[in-house]
């Protein structure tokens, strides 16, 4: 069939030059293949559709019924490769995305809104997991993952890392004085049911804090605001708490010890053939300096 349609197409385009030579040129192919391609075709057919002399062709009858079937498929081709070309130059599509709530609505409308405005046939379609572990199927093209993927049938392109702090109101962290981490335990900590424990640093000192089982979450917006309404202390990322830090709402405990940062991740399947946009996007988002970003 392929052949078939192949031969079409070096038909019509034969008669839209007027000449094997000029043909075979154009196509890198000798005359004589050309002509036994034509008589291929003919023959599968059972018409002659050309009536060949030493100067010129000319279409039978039969060859001028076929010649519009075959322009058809010769125009299609051009305009496939006209969208291709388009494409690269103003790509669209759809690109699917999910990603953890915090991040998403802290950083991502910034990397969002940039890339929207050099992309304007591109839609962007998200969804929010904070209990997503580094896979991507064919539901999405990008997963953000906070945390290295463990996956390795998918590819990882690390972004970067973000502090982490403790916090409470002002309130709170009046009535529990906390000065050291070890204090941590006693107190009404609200967790990530992933992190199992997290390293405090001072100087040459190292805290492994073990977290509290008690209360946790697989959503940091929702820890988040447990610790807006005063129910206990919460670690929690920078990007997701420095408005917050800045009105006072929070207040940043142990100051004199470094929380063990976390690591930002973009998932996505393969890294060959992938559509314009998508590649687009990964591109940009690798390039963009997204810990800067004013959440």
């Amino acid at each position: 069939m392929l052949k078939h349609i192949q031969d079409m197409a070096l038909f019509a385009l034969l008669v839209k030059n007027g000449s094997f030579t000029r043909t075979a040129s154009e196509l890198g192919m000798t005359k004589s293949r050309i002509s036994q391609r034509i008589s291929c075709l003919e023959e599968a057919l059972g018409f002659r559709l050309l009536n060949r002399t030493t100067r010129k062709i000319t279409l039978t009858t039969e060859g001028e019924y076929y010649l519009s079937s075959c322009r058809e498929i010769l125009n299609a081709s051009a305009r496939g490769d006209e969208t291709m070309q388009k494409l690269h130059k103003s790509p669209g599509g759809n690109i699917k995305i999910i990603s953890p709530p915090g991040f998403m609505s802290s950083i991502l409308p910034t990397v969002h809104h940039d890339f929207l405005k050099d992309h304007p046939n591109v839609e962007l379609q998200l969804a929010t997991a904070d209990s997503f572990y580094g896979t991507v199927s064919d539901e999405f093209d990008i997963a953000y993952r906070i945390g290295s993927p463990s996956d390795d049938a998918y590819i990882g392109r690390f972004l970067g890392m973000f502090r982490r702090f403790i916090i409470c109101t002002p309130e709170y962290r009046q009535q529990h004085k906390i000065t050291h981490p070890e204090a941590l335990l006693k107190s009404n900590l609200i967790t990530h049911r992933t992190w199992r424990s997290i390293t405090l640093s001072r100087e040459d000192e190292h805290y492994k804090l073990a977290m509290s089982l008690r209360h946790t979450s697989d959503n940091l917006s929702y820890i988040l605001q447990l610790a807006l309404r005063g129910a206990g202390m919460a670690i929690l990322p920078e990007y997701l708490v420095k408005p917050y830090i800045e009105t006072g709402q929070l207040q940043v405990i142990l100051t004199d010890w470094t929380v063990q940062q976390i690591e930002l991740w973009m998932i996505y399947q393969s890294k060959i053939n992938n559509p314009v946009a998508l590649r687009d996007y990964i591109n940009f988002v690798v390039k963009y300096n997204i810990l800067d970003v004013e959440a």
